[in-house]
Formats: structure tokens, sequence, C-alpha cells
């Protein structure tokens, strides 16, 4: 592989870009464990009724 482009200076002009998509993917994986949990609740609360 042919890393020649990742260097120190490329990755201060692009750091801004790269904690946006680390801390999008944070929140995309601490939201989906409680969308299906919620979901998971729903269903068993039908299931009840």
């Amino acid at each position: 592989m042919n890393f020649e482009w990742l260097t120190l200076f490329w990755l201060m002009d692009n750091l801004n870009w790269i904690i946006l998509f680390l801390s999008l993917s944070i929140v995309v994986l601490f939201l989906f464990p409680l969308l299906l949990g919620y979901d998971l609740y729903d269903k068993e609360k039908k299931k009840d009724k």
C-alpha cells in the first residue's frame, strides 16, 4: 500500500474533518442501541396487550 499522501501536514489540514467524522460515528453508535431498545420495548408492550 502506498501511503505517501499521509503526512503530518495533510493530517493537520484535515483534522477538523476527521474529528467531525469520528464524532458523527460516535453519535450513530450511541443512538443505534437506544433506538433498538426502544423498538424492543415497544414490541413487548404491544405483545402484552
